[in-house]
């Protein structure tokens, strides 16, 4: 494999900065948000289901517990094996995580496999409850006082995860319900409930496979329809984004695994949500068989090349292939030009397989092909040979050719323009699109400042005959003014195939969104593709272009943002 990389130097613009704050609030019911919504100190929701697995929005203050399942939308802290659900009372005027709050169920161990589905195969954080206090005893030891629409009768179930001998996350999931207790019942107010989605794997070729295989992992998401995107991961490693069709809820990463053992998952993350929950599926196994014991074989037709046909114009023809090491188990299967002629009898203890072949006259081109049946010996090809059966009155004479020149191998390099860089340029603030609002930026802030710019200079050159293809990926660094640091994630890029002479189809890689644009997104926080040429396609020059856009929030300070852009080509 071939890897040249560059690093590009990427310059923000110094810029100045506004901060604004923006605030809201509203009346508490099925259709206005909590007045201590957003919850800075929330990182998901929850969604509540019966003992079937059926999804429920609301229930008896007097049942213990009030739910017995509790799902959380994300991943939780990391190394947190374990959950519970805390309710908290609202108070006006205080922090979150300054509610009066207590205990409501007991702690339990996720993921749960003897939960229902689909809870049963999803590896986020859940609450499996089968103790714990009532809503209404947990009301009359802390009721909610409030008065203004946006905060009476609400209280907040918090999921929160812990470990052994770790201290419960200072973070949480969280639901919003209001109370009747009047009826007797409560009913979820915040976030809507959202659907539960399935992720299940799947590889092509499966398991095992030899050294070197290209092997193709394949996502299905349901419900199909749901907007977002899959991530693949190997163990704890996030190979990437996958390319996903939301249509069919299909999503397919390439993949040459190392040899040895892996174990693959695929995690979507809905677009929205607050209408739909991740999921994760299983774990896949997979095992990548090291090369194995090289094996060559060797093929003979008996009788000679140009031997006359028979009156029917067609000849008898044995075939040997002798297969080293001797002893392989395995089978051998001959070949004229593509088209098979079916396995001979094969003899392991002699390495030897033959097979008679009735031909016609005109000329063959024989081949053999070993295949073991063991594990731990490749399997091996003969030479081809140019095997003639004449007419009558004919002769066949033998035509050779010696060539004393070394191979052509050709060379896959990654060219960039010298001095090639890349100034991204404040849009006015004055125009929207230099200050758009976003409801759901991660960070907590409502605007960011919009930089844009574009990479050019930057091709491909294949020369390599065997056409192997190629892909070029491209993965940024944080950017840094002083000690002011802005995520790698908040920069997105739009690719293009610019020009060239390159043969077949080079095609540009996807769209990445600022995370500050896409919350979903990482950015080119992670290696994403710039472009793309499959097997049989890129042989020559391929010109690349991109466009740039980084986003950072518009509480940032004043200065010169930099960071590095490093581009990557690999070829198998």
């Amino acid at each position: 494999m071939k890897i040249r990389s560059r690093s590009l130097m990427v310059s923000a613009a110094a810029l100045v900065v506004a901060a604004g704050v923006l605030a809201g609030g509203g009346v508490a019911n099925a259709a206005v948000t909590p007045g201590f919504e957003p919850d800075p100190n929330a990182i998901g929701h929850i969604t509540l289901y019966n003992a079937s697995g059926a999804v429920i929005t609301g229930g008896s203050l007097s049942t213990v517990p009030f739910a017995a399942y509790a799902s959380a939308s994300g991943p939780g802290r990391s190394g947190d094996t374990r959950a519970f659900i805390r309710v908290a009372t609202p108070k006006a005027a205080t922090p979150t995580d300054q509610f009066v709050s207590a205990v409501v169920t007991n702690t339990t161990n996720y993921p749960n496999t003897n939960a229902p589905a689909p809870l049963n195969t999803s590896t986020n954080p859940l609450v499996s409850a089968t103790t714990g206090q009532s809503l209404a005893a947990y009301i009359a030891a802390n009721p909610n006082t409030e008065t203004a629409p946006a905060l009476a009768n609400i209280y907040q179930v918090r999921l929160i995860t812990t470990a052994p001998g770790q201290s419960p996350d200072v973070n949480y999931f969280r639901v919003d319900i209001q109370v009747d207790t009047a009826a007797g019942t409560w009913t979820v107010v915040h976030p809507a409930s959202a659907t539960p989605t399935t992720t299940t794997l799947t590889a092509s070729p499966s398991s095992p496979v030899n050294s070197g295989t290209a092997v193709t992992l394949t996502a299905k998401v349901t419900p199909t329809g749901t907007a977002g995107s899959v991530h693949f991961f190997d163990g704890a490693t996030d190979l990437g984004a996958g390319t996903y069709n939301a249509a069919t809820g299909t999503a397919t990463f390439p993949a040459t695994p190392s040899v040895g053992s892996h174990s693959y998952t695929a995690q979507f993350t809905p677009s929205d949500t607050s209408a739909f929950n991740g999921s994760t599926s299983t774990a896949l196994p997979f095992t990548v068989n090291a090369p194995g014991t090289p094996t060559t074989t060797q093929l003979s037709a008996n009788p000679p090349s140009g031997t006359a046909a028979g009156s029917g114009g067609t000849l008898d023809v044995t075939l040997t292939a002798n297969v080293a090491p001797v002893g392989t188990a395995g089978s051998v299967e001959f070949f004229d030009g593509s088209t098979s002629l079916g396995q001979g009898t094969y003899d392991a203890a002699t390495g030897t397989a033959t097979l008679v072949k009735t031909l016609a006259t005109g000329n063959h081109l024989l081949v053999a092909t070993f295949t073991p049946s063991v594990n731990g010996f490749q399997s091996s090809t003969s030479s081809i040979v140019n095997y003639a059966v004449v007419g009558a009155n004919s002769a066949a004479v033998p035509l050779e050719a010696q060539n004393n020149t070394e191979p052509f191998a050709g060379a896959l390099v990654l060219q960039v323009a010298a001095g090639t860089k890349v100034q991204l340029t404040q849009i006015p603030v004055t125009d929207p699109n230099g200050h758009p609002a976003l409801a759901t930026d991660p960070t907590g802030h409502r605007h960011a400042w919009v930089f844009t710019g574009s990479l050019t200079g930057v091709s491909v050159n294949d020369t390599r005959p065997t056409q192997d293809g190629w892909t070029l990926n491209g993965q940024a660094a944080d950017f840094h003014n002083g000690s002011t640091v802005v995520p790698a994630s908040y920069l997105g890029w739009v690719p293009a195939a610019a020009g060239g002479d390159a043969e077949g189809t080079v095609s540009a890689g996807p769209t990445v969104d600022s995370k500050l644009k896409t919350e979903s997104s990482n950015g080119l926080g992670v290696s994403s593709q710039f472009a793309k040429a499959a097997p049989g396609n890129g042989l020559g020059t391929k010109d690349l272009t991109s466009s740039l856009e980084l986003r950072i929030p518009d509480t940032s300070p004043t200065g010169l943002y930099t960071s590095t852009l490093t581009l990557t080509l690999v070829s198998p």
